[in-house]
């Protein structure tokens, strides 16, 4: 009878144990969520209470550690006002950063435009086109990716300023359209599109253009938006090619009018964090509004 019973006892005892476990490794994993959510989150928090505190407050509070440390005492808007020429100091300042977020605006929506016309035509010629040695222009392509971007500055201000595009938008739009990041993006998702329909369509007596338009370019919305998603933010973060690519005050963009606030004698960290504040929000809005494209593209980017 004790044999039975103990032969009993030891299933149970071993689904109690695999229960525990399993409480534990569940209970571990979200606490690991939990810190790397707080480590990553924490700076982002700490600059948006930083864009509406007094600057004295900003490192006032660093130690003893508490909680004005990142929640200001005193509530104000005045970094919002100076940076945007609302109040008496931003308008004798000249700042105007509502200036610079359209700029910035105008050159990454122009910028991703182009690559999404001609880097999804490259990308439809690597991918789904006949042509004989193609490969060894794509890896051609690809070259062009690993030179640092220091390499090529000087040569490429040269050859803007001959060509009378300084101080210009078309200067901050022109060198940046080809990428070839995105035509190997484009590329491996494009080939994984079943080639049967570009044939049905051959069939049906469409040419390769209609194909691309008709065919591909339905198909491939998802990594589209992937790739224009991430075109976006990178323009967006341009700061040393708009810096030396344009004098004018006019056209600079968000990040180089950041920077600004940096001088030799002092650095205005409220104008500077109220600045990141409203450079980040319209990177942050627009990938919360496309974030399902966006992991549906990299999903399906990475099926081949």
């Amino acid at each position: 009878m004790s044999t039975r019973s103990d032969a009993a006892v030891t299933p149970t005892l071993r689904s109690g144990a695999g229960a525990m476990g399993r409480a534990v490794e569940v209970i571990a994993r979200y606490t690991l969520y939990v810190v790397l959510g707080v480590l990553f989150l924490l700076p982002f928090v700490w600059m948006f209470f930083g864009s509406v505190r007094r600057e004295i407050e900003i490192h006032g509070y660093m130690f003893p550690f508490s909680i004005n440390t990142i929640v200001p005492v005193e509530w104000t808007l005045q970094n919002f006002l100076d940076i945007y020429g609302i109040s008496e100091e931003g308008e004798k300042g000249g700042l105007r950063f509502h200036r610079g977020l359209l700029n910035s605006g105008i050159i990454a929506a122009a910028v991703v435009g182009l690559s999404m016309l001609f880097n999804t035509m490259a990308a439809y010629f690597f991918a789904r086109l006949p042509f004989p040695r193609k490969n060894l222009l794509l890896a051609f392509v690809l070259a062009t990716f690993l030179l640092p971007f220091e390499v090529t500055v000087v040569p490429l201000y040269l050859v803007v300023s001959e060509l009378g595009l300084r101080d210009t938008y078309l200067a901050m739009i022109v060198p940046f359209y080809a990428s070839p990041f995105i035509v190997f993006m484009l590329t491996q998702f494009l080939g994984s599109i079943p080639k049967e329909l570009d044939e049905a369509a051959l069939v049906d007596g469409a040419n390769y253009w209609q194909i691309l338009w008709s065919v591909v370019f339905p198909n491939a919305l998802p990594a589209l938006a992937t790739a224009a998603l991430i075109e976006f933010q990178f323009i967006w973060n341009l700061f040393y090619w708009p810096l030396i690519a344009t004098s004018s005050l006019d056209l600079q963009v968000i990040q180089v009018m950041i920077a600004s606030q940096t001088t030799d004698r002092t650095i205005y960290w409220g104008r500077t964090f109220a600045g990141l504040v409203s450079a980040v929000l319209p990177v942050l809005l627009l990938f919360l509004g496309c974030q399902r494209f966006y992991f549906r593209g990299a999903v399906l980017s990475g099926m081949k």
